[in-house]
């Protein structure tokens, strides 16, 4: 009976104890997913119970160790809700990004962040979490020999299963996710950057490139490649432009394709882990280089970025997981053209799924649509058609840009490549990150100012050439370079597409 008794209390104190955790905690990143209907909605409780399940498992086997319980648990306990206040309030998706902004953040801008909602929730968790210690002092100590302890166990024993099943399906959502991200930033695997020769010197006279980098777009869902849907209206009536077809990566997600595609990094024949800065060349040569970037910067290609002379993040704090991010117009309020050699590069948050979060209602031109993150909450017409909303407003994205270059006497060449394609639901799969060749196949597409084209009077013609021409992503670097008219620094001219 006394036995009982103990396993009781046992259970009433961990339940309590989850309880707390996952209000104050756990229950954060699911407060801005939209569910949609009742499907989407069971999914994401059976993710939530299956997630706190594990972080039971966590909380029991330190609670094995009473003394350490009372000193780690409350300080775990108060730093994971400091984080998840900011989830609850603002969407911020914790990952190796985020955790570089928190540390990297000057004193000034951390005490900016800190209001009386903030304090007044740590406080509120600070009190509950104390009265519930003080009831585990009280507590009789948790044993490897209660029922509760091979329960734990099997929590252990899910999480692991989980991850090998679907890898991030947990790891991703607090608490796991501020470990695992911070994990992350302090890996040591970045690319190794040759310097480039001081020699270097370009030809070129006062010529503005504007190189977007986009997110996720396929070629094909372009109407100005042929596809049955009318995604780029306004593209579509602009003159000096080419849309090229069949550009090819074998690279489909970002922190692989990135660190390829600005630089002199091959899809093919790498012998090397060494490589050049596509900016690094260009500032040698006497341009200008800038960085503005919807997507916070990940470890594979931020030093990449970093060679740069100016690096803008506009919404540091939301990562692409966010259903707050902002939407990639407010890029084109830091762009303006400059009077000299000058490199600005625009990075999208683009076609990146949840794809209703990338453009406004006003362009929801392709109905139904999806309601739910739950993919199986939503018929592939609902995806498809959110999708094809991405592309109309990148449609509007570029249009806009270029309707402001025109404004301008500058020399300008725009060229947009994203970083890889996207899947569709083609042999079943979704999303990026796929071994199909819709994801392998990024849209591409090259517009060119009068001004430039008075010096440059082919420059549309030989482009048109090749629009069909099977090109890799190694074309980027030496094409810009060739572009810029580089000078005492060995590309291969070849791989250009400018090249007549």
């Amino acid at each position: 009976m006394e036995k009982l008794k103990k396993y009781k209390e046992e259970v009433i104190f961990h339940i309590g104890l989850n309880i707390i955790f996952s209000v104050f905690i756990t229950l954060s990143p699911y407060t801005h997913i939209p569910f949609g209907g009742l499907k989407g909605f069971l999914f994401y409780l059976v993710h939530f119970l299956v997630l706190q399940f594990t972080v039971f498992g966590c909380i029991y086997i330190l609670s094995l160790i009473k003394k350490v319980f009372l000193i780690l648990f409350p300080v775990i306990f108060l730093i994971l809700s400091g984080i998840s206040f900011w989830v609850y309030t603002q969407d911020i998706s914790i990952n190796s990004g985020i955790i570089q902004v928190i540390l990297e953040s000057n004193f000034d801008i951390a005490i900016d962040i800190i209001n009386f909602h903030f304090l007044a929730y740590l406080f509120f968790g600070l009190i509950i979490v104390l009265f519930w210690i003080l009831k585990f002092k009280k507590y009789r100590i948790s044993s490897v020999k209660s029922p509760i302890f091979f329960l734990s166990l099997l929590s252990f024993l899910t999480f692991f299963l989980v991850e090998k099943y679907k890898f991030g399906t947990l790891k991703r959502k607090l608490p796991y996710s501020v470990y695992f991200a911070t994990k992350e930033f302090f890996k040591t695997d970045k690319v190794s950057l040759k310097k480039v020769s001081q020699n270097v010197y370009s030809k070129a006279k006062d010529v503005n490139i504007v190189f977007v980098l986009g997110e996720s777009v396929r070629s094909d869902h372009l109407a100005v490649n042929g596809y049955n849907k009318n995604t780029t209206p306004l593209l579509a009536k602009q003159s000096n432009l080419v849309s090229f077809t069949n550009v090819y990566t074998s690279l489909t997600y970002t922190a692989i394709s990135l660190p390829q595609i600005l630089t002199d990094k091959s899809l093919v024949h790498t012998t090397t882990n060494e490589f050049t800065s596509v900016y690094s060349v260009l500032n040698s040569s006497g341009f200008n280089t800038i960085w503005i970037g919807n997507q916070s910067l990940e470890k594979s290609y931020e030093e990449i970025v970093k060679t740069n002379n100016s690096v803008k993040i506009i919404d540091e704090f939301h990562s692409v997981l966010s259903f707050k991010k902002l939407k990639d117009l407010e890029l084109l309020a830091s762009f303006n053209l400059k009077n000299k050699n000058t490199i600005t590069t625009l990075h999208m948050i683009g076609s990146h799924w949840y794809y209703n979060s990338r453009y406004d209602k006003s362009f929801e031109k392709f109905t139904p649509v999806t309601t739910s993150k739950h993919v199986g909450s939503s018929t592939k017409n609902q995806l498809i058609n959110s999708y094809n909303n991405t592309i109309l407003y990148l449609d509007f994205f570029l249009n806009k840009l270029i309707e402001d270059i025109k404004k301008s006497d500058q020399k300008t060449v725009v060229i947009y490549l994203s970083d890889h394609g996207e899947t569709l639901g083609e042999e079943g799969k979704w999303f990026h990150a796929q071994d199909h060749k819709s994801s392998k196949n990024p849209a591409m597409l090259v517009w060119s100012s009068d001004s430039y084209l008075e010096e440059n009077p082919n420059f549309i013609k030989n482009l048109t050439s090749k629009r069909n021409d099977s090109i890799s992503t190694d074309f980027l670097f030496h094409s810009i370079l060739h572009l810029a008219k580089v000078k005492n620094f060995d590309y291969n001219l070849d791989l250009s597409i400018f090249k007549q």
